[in-house]
């Protein structure tokens, strides 16, 4: 509110007839003061339209070079899987600032921050290392945070990790943590349970009320209503673990010896190969194989490669047994 004696601006006008030494006639303190007025308005006037448009144009391209700079200095997205086996829709979700939406293709890549969504009947395998794979079956929402930390929302996992090598990965689920130890071992997290099942080595599961190692061939179910965890024994052939075999990890089959193939098969499947009686099984591991076995599940290998060294093989359990191959057979 101005107060008496004058507005605002009469006021500065004054102040600024105040400082000068001497006192101005009549006649030139009025034009002074009229000439200071004209000045004041025009510095205060609003811009022309034309001047608003112009400024409002250079601040958007000002705005479009920050945003430019700041992407520019953003890192590309850190690569921490490859896909080496894929069955059905497998969907994605990055965590861009402007989240894009994908399927992972055949030989693509995952990025850490990628949110997976493996849809019905779909299933991948991928590759974070050459001593380290994950394998995800249907209906399984998952999040690789980096290379070593993986979330696994809900559904199944299939961990593959060489004995003795450095391959650490954490798998977090809503009730508890899960790390190995050089193994292979399925993480399963459901509605506030989850459940690890391991084929080989061994795995430490930490939740809010325990921390549990759970050795091969066992397995161990927490509920976080339970008291205690339910564990049980475990086949190397589980069922659990009968939806791995539809996403074989790749073997080179041109080259490798017939022992490199069984060790493989073995791995994969759990099921141990034996050679029946009269069969010289030094004679035959070291045959040189040929062709491929490329999108073949590991028993349909296993009856393509022993074919090619005129053998065949029956199951008994948890082995197959190698035999001759009976004259006339396909």
């Amino acid at each position: 509110m101005n107060e008496p004696g004058g507005t605002d601006d009469d006021r500065e006008t004054a102040e600024l007839l105040g400082q000068l030494k001497v006192a101005p006639p009549a006649g030139a303190r009025e034009r002074a003061f009229a000439k200071l007025q004209e000045e004041f308005q025009a510095q205060h006037a609003p811009l022309p339209r034309r001047h608003v448009a112009r400024w409002i144009a250079a601040a958007g391209i000002g705005a479009v070079v920050m945003v430019s700079w700041h992407f520019a200095g953003v890192q590309a997205p850190v690569q921490v899987a490859r896909v080496e086996a894929l069955d059905g829709v497998i969907e994605t979700r990055d965590d861009a600032l402007f989240s894009r939406h994908a399927q992972l293709a055949s030989g693509g890549v995952v990025a850490a921050g990628t949110d997976l969504q493996v849809r019905e009947g779909a299933g991948v395998l991928l590759r974070i290392s050459p001593d380290l794979t994950v394998r995800f079956a249907e209906n399984t929402h998952a999040r690789f945070n980096a290379a070593d930390e993986l979330e696994l929302e809900t559904g199944q996992a299939f961990i593959d990790a060489t004995p003795g090598a450095l391959a650490p990965l954490r798998v977090i689920t809503p009730s508890g943590e899960v790390m190995h130890l050089g193994t292979q071992y399925q993480v399963r997290a459901g509605d506030h349970e989850v459940e690890v099942a391991v084929r080989e080595g061994r795995t430490q599961l930490k939740t809010a009320t325990l921390t549990a190692v759970t050795e091969a061939g066992h397995w161990l179910l927490h509920r976080d209503a339970s008291a205690a965890p339910l564990t049980g024994n475990l086949a190397s052939d589980d069922a659990r673990f009968e939806w791995i075999g539809t996403l074989p990890s790749g073997f080179k089959l041109e080259g490798s010896t017939l022992a490199a193939f069984l060790a493989w098969f073995h791995r994969e499947t759990g099921v141990t190969p034996i050679y029946s009686d009269g069969i010289d099984a030094g004679q035959f591991a070291h045959v040189q194989l040929k062709g491929s076995i490329e999108d073949l599940e590991p028993f349909e290998a296993l009856s393509y490669v022993l074919a090619t060294a005129d053998l065949a093989w029956h199951r008994e359990g948890a082995k197959v047994i190698i035999e001759k191959r009976l004259a006339g057979n396909g």
